[in-house]
């Protein structure tokens, strides 16, 4: 299975625009037990128990048991990844996913920043090794567009006058216009951009695409 996982992502998750996120989740998929099995010996049984102690396991970093929604992303590919296998690669048989139940997810929650919150990101951000954080944590604040959106941002794309930034592809799909608030527009002015130029708005993006954030 960890031959297969491999396969489809150099050959298919590296095409996404959220390879980095799905790299990650392949190679928690190779670390388990399902790594170790061959691709067509893998049965519901075993999706199921990868499920209940996925479930059970604990992050290191947060203290705090793996969610049920990472587990059901970690399900959802795991499906497309066997699906793939068989109908392109001739290597798997049926689905095991698609007869497992996937754990529900508690209700979101409604729940902005406080006021603290944000001055204490903020003055992180602001003595943060890189400059440039600074600005995209301002722009995300400000906009809610998502971190690759952000990342992907070009000067051309981006109007200071009418403090309009251009979205020619989102994760959908689809492109929008996003306004622009006066902090967001002063935070990307005060990286010296011009009301017109072109190239990728952030240097750090050629890394910051493969890599998490440090403030989420």
């Amino acid at each position: 299975m960890r031959d297969v996982l491999e396969e489809y992502r150099a050959r298919v998750s590296i095409l996404k625009k959220g390879y980095a996120q799905e790299r990650y989740r392949i190679e928690q998929l190779g670390r388990s037990l399902l790594g170790d099995l061959e691709v067509r010996s893998v049965t519901s049984v075993d999706i199921a128990t990868y499920r209940d102690r996925r479930l059970q396991e604990v992050n290191a970093k947060t203290g705090k048991t793996i969610s049920a929604a990472t587990v059901r992303l970690e399900m959802s590919l795991l499906s497309a990844i066997f699906d793939v296998a068989r109908i392109e690669w001739g290597v798997a048989g049926d689905n095991p996913v698609a007869k497992v139940r996937k754990p529900k997810t508690p209700p979101g929650r409604d729940r902005r920043l406080t006021a603290r919150e944000e001055r204490l990101i903020l003055r992180y951000c602001n003595e943060y090794r890189n400059a440039e954080l600074l600005s995209i944590v301002i722009v995300a604040l400000e906009t809610a567009m998502r971190q690759g959106e952000i990342l992907g941002l070009r000067w051309e794309h981006i109007n200071t006058r009418s403090r309009i930034a251009h979205l020619p592809e989102t994760k959908n799909g689809s492109k929008r216009d996003v306004p622009l608030s006066v902090k967001a527009r002063d935070a990307i002015t005060r990286m010296g951009v011009k009301a017109s130029g072109r190239g990728v708005l952030l240097k750090c993006c050629a890394l910051a695409r493969h890599d998490r954030l440090p403030v989420q």
